[in-house]
């Protein structure tokens, strides 16, 4: 199955685990794997935004040590702390539902700066009111966790978590594997880096069986020694929805770190994520003690997990993705004329998107990458987006209104909010 997924994207090197009550097995595929010399073992790749996960434990454990308080306000902890972010505290964070703009603007250098520069950029949202996807929120609470600890947070994450569930710790920079993306001029390598303030949202790296080791923190039937790591109590906060603010087109809701796919006994944790040209997917089901872990060396790995998930949910677990919404409906109500008045300027932080419109009417969005990706309307203010290279990729996003002028102010797309620049 494996070696199919990885000859039809071309990926030279995907690995899989699966963990489940009898233990866990390990698949891998690819010519990385089947080379001269192979000694058949997981490469170490980066985990991209699952770096976030980790994060979050390490802050639970400080939760739950008493070191940090869910509901603290963040400027109690760090300073300087603009005003204007005065209410936003560890649980936002932990949510993406602090407000805070997606990325820290400017150079800002250390982890500090960038702190401060985040909560100076001010608020897309009152905190707890909305959700968007938060890179600097997560910079924001690697810098709590040093500063209450006295460690880097390398270091941090290293003792409190990597160490105790013997996981080797790996970081961007180290001996970590790149990844490549495939262009219509051929396989162009890219080195995995993210900036030193950054870390705490994506500077892990590592094998599918460390993932399956972490994921077996959030089980139900976990062993004492998970328990002595996390505590129950921290773990039904970190996979329960703490606000009413959906991450549309992700996930169904989102926790203390995990995005939330089902409810009730049928609900998974996961997160998916990409970066430098690689793919790092993870999906946790407490109820049945399921941790699935996948990881590619390739930008075409996500296309790889989708099918695989395609093919896992024909033959057993119904593995969480994202909402059927999320693939969008196969015929538009209304197509282009469906959306509202939507063309101008969107920004979040630094990053900005435009919409424009062709000669022909067709909505063109371009993100801040420049890819350029045709609109179609689906309902009332839902849109998919199509990129114009891969037309048979579709995501989906919305637009919101202002409830008092009942203007076009807020585009949700690829879990950030952005706002209608004047």
């Amino acid at each position: 199955m494996l070696g199919e997924l990885a000859h039809r994207h071309r990926i030279s090197a995907v690995q899989c685990a699966l963990r489940g009550p009898g233990g866990t097995s390990v698949a891998r595929a690819g010519e990385f794997f089947a080379g001269e010399g192979s000694t058949a073992e997981s490469v170490t790749l980066p985990f991209a935004s699952v770096t976030k996960l980790f994060t979050a434990t390490v802050a639970m454990q400080l939760v739950t040590d008493g070191d940090l308080d869910l509901d603290e306000p963040v400027r109690d902890r760090l300073s300087p702390w603009a005003d204007a972010a005065s209410g936003v505290t560890l649980r936002h964070l932990l949510s993406h539902c602090s407000g805070l703009v997606c990325d820290a603007p400017g150079e800002p250098g250390s982890a500090a700066r960038a702190a401060t520069a985040t909560a100076a950029a001010g608020l897309l949202f009152p905190p707890g009111s909305a959700f968007s996807y938060s890179n600097a929120g997560f910079t924001v609470v690697g810098r709590l966790i040093e500063t209450v600890t006295g460690m880097s947070w390398r270091q941090a994450v290293t003792d409190f978590l990597l160490g105790p569930l013997d996981i080797a710790p790996a970081f961007l920079g180290g001996a970590v594997r790149g990844g490549h993306v495939i262009t219509r001029n051929g396989t162009v390598p890219i080195a995995p880096a993210v900036p030193r303030a950054a870390e705490p949202a994506a500077a892990l790296a590592g094998r599918v069986e460390d993932l399956a080791a972490f994921g077996g923190l959030f089980l139900d039937d976990r062993d004492g020694a998970s328990r002595a790591l996390l505590d129950d109590e921290a773990v039904a906060a970190m996979r329960q929805p703490p606000f009413d603010a959906a991450p549309f087109g992700l996930a169904d809701a989102w926790g203390l770190g995990w995005a939330l796919y089902g409810a009730g006994s049928g609900r998974w944790l996961g997160l998916d994520a990409a970066g430098a040209g690689t793919a790092c997917h993870v999906r946790v089901h407490p109820a049945s003690g399921t941790v699935l872990a996948f990881q590619a060396d390739s930008a075409a790995g996500a296309a790889a997990w989708g099918d695989l998930v395609t093919l896992l949910r024909g033959e057993g677990p119904a593995v969480g993705m994202p909402p059927a919404g999320a693939a969008a409906p196969s015929t538009a109500t209304g197509g282009d004329r469906a959306l509202p008045d939507c063309t101008g300027r969107w920004v979040n932080g630094e990053t900005v998107y435009r919409i424009s419109r062709t000669a022909s009417g067709t909505a063109v969005l371009e993100d801040d990458d420049g890819t350029e990706y045709h609109l179609s309307g689906h309902g009332v203010r839902v849109f998919s987006a199509r990129p114009a290279e891969k037309p048979d990729t579709e995501h989906l996003g919305r637009f919101l209104t202002d409830p008092e002028s009942g203007r076009t102010t807020l585009m949700q797309f690829g879990g950030r909010l952005m706002r209608r620049a004047a």
